[in-house]
């Protein structure tokens, strides 16, 4: 068996260099190197291609293990077909993934599920964070996927080059992929700058490019080392990714300055590296006051962390485990070692809460932060009820008990000797809620769903919000569905019941939005569920930021996977006009709307109520937004819309119908928040018209999408 890792040429950009000092690295534990060129995929014909990576693997055999280094920065369609080939000569891959360009690259986002796809062909894949690695399990990454979590990269040095750092406040920015928070440098503190960015301020020093062994030796002489970001998208990726610049102060031995959502903030924080802060301004004010003795005791805890990165060993480590990774049965689902269990030290309940619901049954729910790999549930004598490997879990039906019994649970990560209990609530009771006035008020249609109505209710009444009522509207139902709703209302003081003759969806929502009394309103499907906390912070932020509608992201479940969606890049928990909201929206690829991942003002729903189409919720929200002035998001996942629980669903019913059938309530339903949005943003609700109709018709290839289109 050999081992095998790609390297990447005729790039000759810093892209270039991870991957070399990568391989360079490998080479010292045995590993040969297979060379991948960066040219122009686009016009290479595929027969072409394949004798290009015939080439490449050329004196690979059966059995042999591939690192393959990725992204390549020569297209998906180029590296699924690499692997797909490594595997069709009875290779085994890995995929060592440096840099994600649907996280990294903006208007990329699209890119994720073919990325993700492309992931699922490896036994294993070394990811950059823990953080990167929960991303991806939220994100479709196959069950039984393999995890080796990088950290850190290393920066291989000689240290005779360098000097003991002097105390000097200065800040050196030696590059980075988005250097735009350097553009105007207004504090007294100086800044060295090692690139060609554009950089103005009274204290800027450009200094210019410097290769390897040079900057190492200029950093060495003292001072901090920046790395930022400059807008929220680089945010976002410094909050999932690995710096290559973070190792390369550390390797010269000075002190690093780091934003607080780094992926390795507490690895800086613990091993005393330099200094997390929310703002340049709070770390320049930080430097300002600092003695010499405090900067000392950084550099001395650099020197002690340096030498492993100096020397290569996080690659090394991450290459071994790989290889253990692919012969090894007894490891489970993910590598566990002692730093994911460390890891998931946050794993904390906030909160967990007992009810009663429909048929003498119990509700239980809770919330935590992290992500345990499931749950086990027990009654107080130990007696296991449930055990789930669902680690986005947080409800369970509980039958057969008494109201008067107690329940714990426990939150697990699998480790090679069995399921070890990371962290437990205290026993959960029956209690009384003492519901406070009606803040918000929740709307749901309910229309023939005996078989999952309960489990949608008792999500909403395990809310943390206490100022919440729940407005069931039964549409006519001809099922159980009326006999619950009603028990519901008997049950509980904040649930109101109406039943109806059958209206519609619509018509149904009409109903309750006459009968809200909250200052706010929301939206729900009968078969979906809430996380705990969704009330309490999307009322939270609303308040704060003082605006007309607050959004969430979801998680889509489908065949029992769970799918982060409906995310956008705006900033979060800040209020942000409407227009700019929907173009981050739909910049994420994104042409449709829910009602129900969202949180309104009441007044602007009672003046601007359903329209009675199809697709109303498609007419509708664009039509709601246009007129608000001021929006939240909160990128928390905290609705959950599934579609697991049943087999048939009004969407499934709609799309029974002829494309004329469909075109024709599409065309209905954009006319309408055409015609009846805000005049004052007519032109955005056309543009996005536009990219809605362009949607539609690439993915139905039906010509009168692009007629209307056009005519818009």
């Amino acid at each position: 068996m050999n081992l095998y890792i790609t390297k990447l040429n005729a790039m000759g950009n810093m892209i270039q260099d991870m991957q070399w000092m990568t391989a360079e690295i490998a080479h010292q534990l045995g590993f040969r190197e297979m060379g991948i060129y960066y040219y122009n995929t686009k016009g290479e014909k595929p027969e072409y291609r394949s004798a290009r990576f015939d080439g490449i693997i050329a004196g690979m055999q059966a059995g042999d293990i591939v690192i393959c280094q990725f992204h390549t920065w020569n297209g998906l369609r180029f590296e699924r077909a690499l692997v797909e080939h490594i595997k069709a000569y009875g290779g085994r891959v890995v995929i060592f993934i440096q840099s994600l360009e649907a996280l990294m690259i903006r208007g990329s986002r699209f890119m994720l599920g073919e990325t993700v796809e492309l992931y699922n062909q490896a036994e294993a894949v070394i990811v950059p964070s823990y953080e990167m690695k929960k991303f991806l399990l939220n994100s479709g990454i196959r069950s039984g996927m393999k995890f080796i979590v990088q950290e850190m990269w290393d920066y291989i040095a000689e240290i005779s080059l360098l000097k003991h750092p002097e105390f000097r406040k200065e800040i050196h920015c030696a590059g980075a992929g988005d250097a735009s928070y350097i553009t105007e440098w207004n504090y007294e503190i100086p800044l060295k700058v090692y690139s060609s960015t554009a950089a103005k301020g009274r204290t800027i020093y450009r200094m210019g490019w410097m290769n390897r062994e040079n900057l190492l030796m200029k950093l060495s002489e003292g001072g901090f080392g920046l790395d930022w970001y400059g807008d929220e998208q680089a945010g976002e990726y410094m909050r999932y990714g690995n710096s290559f610049f973070l190792s390369r102060y550390l390797a010269a031995g000075i002190p690093v300055i780091v934003p607080s959502g780094i992926s390795c903030r507490k690895l800086i924080e613990e091993n005393h590296l330099g200094l997390t802060a929310d703002s340049l301004e709070e770390a320049v004010k930080r430097i300002d006051v600092m003695s010499e003795a405090e900067y000392q005791e950084y550099i001395r805890h650099v020197k002690q962390f340096a030498p492993g990165i100096r020397n290569g060993y996080y690659t090394k480590k991450c290459l071994i485990e790989a290889v253990l990774a692919l012969f090894r049965e007894d490891i489970q689902k993910t590598v566990i070692r002692t730093e994911d269990i460390y890891d998931l030290d946050e794993c904390k309940f906030t909160g967990a809460s007992l009810r009663r619901s429909y048929g003498g049954n119990l509700a239980l729910s809770w919330n935590m932060t992290g992500k345990p790999d499931g749950f086990l549930i027990c009654d107080l004598s130990g007696q296991l009820i449930e055990a789930t490997e669902n680690s986005y879990q947080h409800y369970s039906l509980i039958k057969g008990y008494k109201e008067e019994d107690g329940f714990i649970v426990n939150a697990y990560v699998n480790t090679q000797k069995g399921k070890m209990v990371v962290a437990k609530t205290p026993p959960v009771f029956l209690e009384a809620v003492p519901y406070e006035i009606c803040r918000i008020s929740l709307i749901m249609p309910v229309y023939n769903a005996e078989d999952y109505v309960a489990r949608s209710i008792d999500t909403v009444l395990a809310q943390t919000f206490t100022g919440l009522e729940l407005i069931l509207v039964d549409d006519g139902s001809t099922d159980h569905t009326p006999d619950i709703v009603d028990w519901y209302k008997e049950t509980f003081p904040n649930v109101i019941a109406i039943h109806q003759r059958n209206k519609g969806v619509p018509a149904a929502r009409n109903t309750g939005i006459e009968a809200a009394g909250g200052e706010y309103i929301a939206f729900m499907d009968n078969d979906d569920m809430l996380r705990p906390d969704m009330f309490e912070k999307l009322y939270g932020s609303i308040q704060k930021n003082d605006c007309d509608i607050a959004v969430t992201s979801i998680y889509q479940i489908v065949k029992g996977k769970y799918e982060i969606g409906m995310q956008c890049l705006v900033e979060e928990d800040r209020a942000v006009t409407s227009e700019e909201f929907l173009r981050q929206y739909a910049s994420n690829g994104y042409a449709l709307f829910s009602i129900w991942n969202k949180l309104y003002r009441a007044s602007l729903v009672k003046t601007h109520p359903f329209p009675l189409i199809p697709f109303d919720d498609e007419a509708w929200t664009p039509y709601i937004l246009s007129y608000a002035d001021k929006i939240c998001y909160l990128n928390s996942a905290l609705y959950e819309y599934d579609r697991s629980i049943r087999s048939s669903t009004l969407v499934d019913q709609w799309f029974k119908k002829t494309e004329q059938e469909i075109f024709s309530d599409h065309k209905r339903a954009i006319l309408f928040y055409l015609e009846h949005g805000d005049p004052k943003r007519t032109e955005f609700l056309r543009t996005f018209a536009k990219s809605e109709l362009g949607l539609f018709g690439r993915t139905t290839a039906y010509g009168e999408y692009e007629k209307l289109r056009e005519e818009i």
